[in-house]
């Protein structure tokens, strides 16, 4: 008997130990992941609760969630907060989410938050296009259409990119083209029978479900 008392008054600090190391070192069940914090700053983004969805992107974000940094970024972007934008666009650009390329693309274009700089703003736009990013198709069309960008005006590399934007769906990019082929412009011969069939392809498009870019 004694000997059964004496070995519990020796283990019971240990097992209390061990539990207490057990504590600190696992996580918290009530732990959210990035995806359920973005959920949470989804639903107070769309209830208009700006402050609230910031503060549940900027959770997500510090746990270096590429779609919560964009986010954020975006916001802080649209509230001048400028070289914080910058900030969460490069770290979620970093990881190659393709709508930070776009933003962070767009800040160095403008040089807000950033020195401007037209190289940079078309690689990161030329990475965006390429993986299918609508609006950074468009920049890139407009760029070699128009001369924008410091690029050279290059019909042939405006037209690679309208194609690019038709070949990935792109609505903009399909009328766009179909009107330069209206027009004659961007030194296409005037074709109307390929205009038409652009045309076409676009109305069908407008009766299926709108693909997210």
């Amino acid at each position: 008997m004694f000997n059964a008392m004496n070995s519990n008054r020796h283990t019971t600090p240990l097992v209390c130990l061990a539990i207490s190391l057990l504590l600190l070192t696992a996580p918290p069940v009530w732990a959210e992941t990035p995806d359920e914090l973005m959920n949470k700053a989804e639903a107070s983004f769309n209830q208009a609760d700006i402050i609230s969805a910031m503060g549940w992107y900027r959770r997500a974000a510090e746990m270096g969630h590429a779609p919560a940094q964009s986010r954020l970024a975006y916001l802080l972007d649209n509230a001048e907060e400028n070289e914080e934008a910058v900030k969460w666009y490069r770290l979620a650009a970093e990881q190659g989410f393709t709508e930070a390329e776009f933003g962070l693309a767009q800040m160095y274009a403008s040089g807000e938050g950033i020195e401007r700089d037209s190289d940079r703003a078309v690689e990161l736009f030329t990475r965006a296009a390429n993986q299918g990013h609508y609006q950074a198709i468009h920049v890139m069309a407009l760029a070699y259409e128009k001369g924008g960008l410091g690029l050279r005006i290059d019909y042939d590399k405006a037209l690679a990119w309208l194609n690019t934007g038709v070949d990935a769906g792109d609505p903009w990019s399909t009328k766009w083209l179909a009107k330069a082929y209206r027009s004659g412009r961007l030194g296409l011969r005037i074709d109307p029978q390929r205009a038409e069939a652009l045309e076409k392809k676009l109305l069908i498009s407008n009766t299926e479900p709108p693909a997210s870019r």
